[in-house]
């Protein structure tokens, strides 16, 4: 496992979770899931998260149309992309606030070793991520369970502006999003 030097703990995953997911997710997830458990990285952006629940709250909103139709929810952003292990593709940055999905990278240690590379530049490349340091320093560190979304949201004509960023539960902004802009096929 690849050291991540800034992870903040928010508490271990439990066993059950980590019983239920062997086999569906990579031994990387459940090593970092035993190693580090839930909590954030990546300057406080992303968040590794209980995929049980984010597949209950989520299950219409994911969008896994193509390939072998799985997704599993493993991380969240600070921006309220949700982050997937597919079997068919790797790792899948879900972007709700832009509409579409991109490709991070085949192995959780690959993306963890490209973060640990080019960091900012990474995160800037694959979950646009510019606007989130801005957004701190502007409304303050977001709790665990929050992530910063646009109001109004960019598809109804928002504008992609820092001061349009307001703290929201992640879940909840998500289901936002996707009851009025459809989900991601992909």
């Amino acid at each position: 496992m690849i050291e991540i030097s800034d992870f903040v703990s928010h508490g271990p995953v439990e066993p059950e979770i980590i019983e239920a997911y062997r086999g569906r997710v990579p031994d990387e997830v459940i090593e970092l899931w035993e190693t580090y458990g839930y909590g954030t990285f990546a300057w406080g952006f992303l968040r590794v998260i209980n995929p049980a629940v984010y597949e209950a709250e989520l299950a219409d909103c994911i969008g896994k149309t193509q390939g072998d139709g799985i997704a599993i929810p493993i991380m969240v952003s600070g921006l309220a992309d949700l982050i997937t292990w597919e079997p068919s593709i790797g790792f899948v940055g879900l972007k709700y606030r832009e509409g579409r999905a991109s490709g991070l990278n085949s192995e959780l240690s690959g993306f963890l070793e490209m973060l640990q590379l080019a960091g900012q530049d990474y995160l800037s490349m694959t979950l646009n991520w510019d606007i989130f340091p801005k957004a701190v320093e502007a409304h303050g560190e977001l709790p665990y369970e929050q992530s910063f979304t646009f109001v109004p949201l960019r598809s109804l004509g928002g504008p992609e502006k820092v001061e349009n960023l307001k703290k929201r539960e992640t879940i909840a902004a998500i289901q936002v999003m996707v009851e009025f802009q459809g989900v991601i096929g992909h």
